[in-house]
């Protein structure tokens, strides 16, 4: 899928203005992070392309800064997963979980260190090939802020938690934060128009 109807389709799986991802998207072709069009040949946006766009626009403070918001993302790593809400306090967990290595592959521990899109990438996967339900995930994104992605496991709804730099620090919170909910289903769409298609 060219990176216009990419912009477009996204849009309106994200119920989000065409002109804003578009912004994005010119943004980040700008510092390198999508191929760009040579001549008449146009390559097709990648999974990894897509995810950017999409958290980009979610994390970024501003449309025109989301390469700087990529690069932010990129720092984020996975710490631990925990027992509990999100962004809450839980009792952290590393054991083994059946489930947690059906939709990721691999244990807590093995992905620990993982990078936040990475991990957005195998979930996309999981979702695109039917390993689990689009609305068993949610990835929530602050702007400027934290990260996080959560799965529903029977009653329970675990969270994999990132942080910057791989050291998890609790930081002063601005008293106004804008908070982004991302749905399983729009992952599985931008798996669907890259990697499934």
């Amino acid at each position: 899928m060219t990176p216009t109807e990419f912009v477009a389709g996204l849009a309106e799986v994200m119920g989000v203005e065409k002109t804003e991802l578009a912004t994005v998207d010119r943004a980040l072709a700008k510092r390198g992070f999508r191929t760009l069009a040579r001549g008449r040949s146009r390559p097709d946006i990648t999974l990894q392309e897509g995810l950017q766009i999409a958290f980009a626009w979610a994390g970024a403070k501003h449309v025109t800064t989301a390469a700087d918001e990529v690069e932010r993302l990129q720092r984020f790593f996975l710490v631990t997963v925990v027992q509990g809400g999100l962004f809450e306090g839980g009792e952290e967990t590393v054991k083994a979980d059946k489930y947690f290595r059906e939709v990721f592959g691999a244990d807590p521990r093995d992905l620990n260190g993982m990078g936040f899109l990475d991990v957005l990438a195998i979930a996309a996967r999981s979702l695109g090939t039917g390993k689990v339900p689009e609305k068993s995930m949610q990835v929530i994104i602050t702007k400027g802020g934290m990260v996080g992605l959560s799965y529903q496991r029977d009653q329970k709804r675990p969270q994999l938690r990132f942080a910057e730099g791989g050291k998890f620090e609790f930081r002063q919170q601005p008293n106004v934060r804008v908070t982004f909910e991302i749905s399983g289903a729009v992952l599985k769409w931008i798996f669907d128009v890259t990697e499934g298609a």
